[in-house]
C-alpha cells in the first residue's frame, strides 16, 4: 500500500509521530501516518485504529483505509486515513471567524452524535479540542485523532497511580488530568465539548484567560469554575447558554449523565433558538 502513496509532504512531527499528506491513485487525497513504536505507542496506535473502525458507521470521522499494525516488530507503524479538506478550528479561531448560532447547533449536532456513537461503542476519545476538529469545505465538522482515546472495555495503559492521566490543558475535565479512572466516561468528553463550544463563540478558550500561562492556576480554574453562561443572538431564551454551561460544569455529577441524554436535551432546546 504504502509503496502507492504519492506526493507526500510532511505535516506535524511530534514524539515519535510523522504526518504526511499525500495522493493515492484509488482513495484520492489522503493522510500518512508513521509511528516509530515503544511498547506504549504500538499499544495506543492499535487502539486508535481499533476506535475508528468501531465507529465505521458514524459520520464524521475520517476512515482508516489501510494500515500495518497485525505485522510482526515493524520498523514504523504506518496508517493511511481519508484526507479532509478544511480548516482545523484552532486556525479559523486565530484567523478571527465568528461563529454564529447556526454554526454552533451544527457543532452541537455532529458532537453529540459522535459522543452517543462512542459512548454505545465504550469509548472516550479524551482530546476533543480545536486542533482536532476540522470544518471542511462545506461547512461540515469532522472530529480527528483518537490517539489517547480510553477504551472502557480494556484495561488502562496509563499507570493507575500516576498523578496526573493524558490530558490538553484547559480541554480535560478534572477527573481526566487528575487520573481518576474510575470517574473517566463519556462525561469528560461533553465537557471538552462545551469548553470548545464556549471558544468557538468568544473566541478564547474560558480556563486559559487570566492565568498566566501557569498550568496549575488553569487546572484550579478547572477544578473550581464552571463554564459561565453566554449571551447568544437567537438565544433569546437562554436554553443554549445554559446547555453549554451544562456540558461544562466541573462537577461531573451535573453534567448530562449519558452522551444519549445531552442530545436529547439539545433536540429539545433546539425549538427554542432563532436560526439565520
Amino acid at each position: 500500500m504504502i509503496e502507492e502513496l504519492k506526493d507526500l509532504n510532511l505535516i506535524k512531527k511530534g514524539g515519535q509521530k510523522e504526518v504526511f499528506q499525500g495522493t493515492h491513485d484509488e482513495h484520492g487525497q489522503i493522510v500518512f501516518k508513521k509511528v516509530f513504536p515503544n511498547s506504549d505507542s504500538l499499544e495506543r496506535t492499535k487502539r486508535e485504529i481499533r476506535a475508528v473502525s468501531v465507529l465505521d458507521e458514524s459520520p464524521n470521522i475520517p476512515r482508516i483505509i489501510a494500515h500495518n499494525c497485525e505485522e510482526a516488530d515493524p520498523e514504523f507503524i504506518w496508517i493511511v486515513e481519508e484526507y479532509i479538506s478544511g480548516q482545523n478550528l484552532r486556525d479559523a479561531i486565530n484567523d478571527g471567524r465568528k461563529f454564529l448560532i447556526n454554526d454552533i447547533v451544527r457543532f452541537l449536532d455532529t458532537m453529540l452524535e459522535i459522543a452517543v456513537h462512542s459512548e454505545n461503542k465504550q469509548l472516550v476519545h479524551r482530546d476533543i479540542k480545536p486542533e482536532n476538529i476540522i470544518l471542511d469545505d462545506d461547512d461540515n465538522f469532522w472530529l480527528l485523532d483518537f490517539g489517547i482515546a480510553r477504551h472502557l472495555d480494556l484495561e488502562s495503559i496509563t499507570k493507575s497511580d500516576d498523578p496526573f492521566g493524558l490530558f490538553t490543558v484547559g480541554y480535560a475535565s478534572s477527573e481526566q488530568f487528575r487520573n481518576y479512572k474510575k470517574d473517566i466516561d463519556i462525561r469528560a468528553d461533553l465537557f471538552s465539548i462545551g469548553v470548545v463550544c464556549y471558544e468557538l463563540l468568544r473566541g478564547q478558550n474560558f480556563y486559559m484567560v487570566d492565568v498566566d500561562n501557569d498550568i496549575f492556576k488553569v487546572l484550579r480554574k478547572l477544578e473550581n469554575i464552571s463554564l459561565p453562561p453566554l449571551r447568544i443572538e437567537g438565544d433569546g431564551q437562554f436554553q443554549l447558554s445554559t446547555f453549554i454551561s451544562l456540558l461544562g460544569d466541573h462537577r461531573r455529577n451535573r453534567r448530562p449523565n449519558t452522551a444519549n441524554e445531552a442530545k436529547i436535551i439539545f433536540d429539545t432546546l433546539k425549538e427554542t433558538l432563532t436560526l439565520n
